[in-house]
């Protein structure tokens, strides 16, 4: 693979945990993970006042779901890092938002083929035309209806990120 591509830093280090989250290790991203070995991903919808989200469209020099819409903010957590820096970290990296994520904001752990993602929720008030974007992940931003972005995520999104927004509209119902 031709690393110098993308625009991912695959000299980062992850904490590598097996599946009862008990850390057994630490890897490079480039490294591969083997069968039981898992790096945490965090997931932040941010939703304002008006109960919109806001949806990211990554660049197309990621290396994982180039040009496709994702939650406002995500990404790996580092090594050393809780789940609460990272999702902290990935929102002011990508928006230019100084964020504290914290327990309250969690909603939902998914375990997947070799990551656990940790997903988040903030409402707050946003100007979007404020926003920071770090143009080397971020295409660009938008702010959806829900019934919308559930739609847009469906079909122009990253694997089942449309499942975790649905799950979050029926909580609110």
């Amino acid at each position: 693979m031709n690393e110098a591509k993308y625009s991912d830093n695959f000299n980062e280090f992850w904490d590598i945990y097996n599946a009862q989250l008990k850390k057994i290790g630490v890897k490079k991203r480039r490294d591969t993970l083997t069968k039981g070995e898992f790096h945490l991903v965090v997931g932040v919808f941010i939703f304002d006042d008006n109960n919109c989200v806001l949806l990211q469209k990554r660049t197309l020099s990621k290396l994982n779901n180039p040009g496709k819409w994702q939650e406002s903010a995500g990404g790996s957590v580092l090594s050393g890092e809780s789940i609460y820096m990272a999702a902290s970290r990935e929102v002011c990296e990508e928006l230019g938002i100084n964020l504290r994520i914290e327990d309250d904001n969690f909603f939902f752990k998914e375990i997947r083929e070799s990551w656990i993602t940790f997903w988040f929720v903030v409402t707050m008030q946003l100007d979007i035309n404020k926003l920071i974007i770090q143009k080397t992940e971020v295409d660009k931003v938008e702010f959806f209806e829900i019934t919308k972005a559930i739609e847009l995520l469906k079909n122009k999104g990253i694997d089942n990120t449309w499942e975790r927004l649905k799950l979050i509209s029926q909580m609110d119902n």
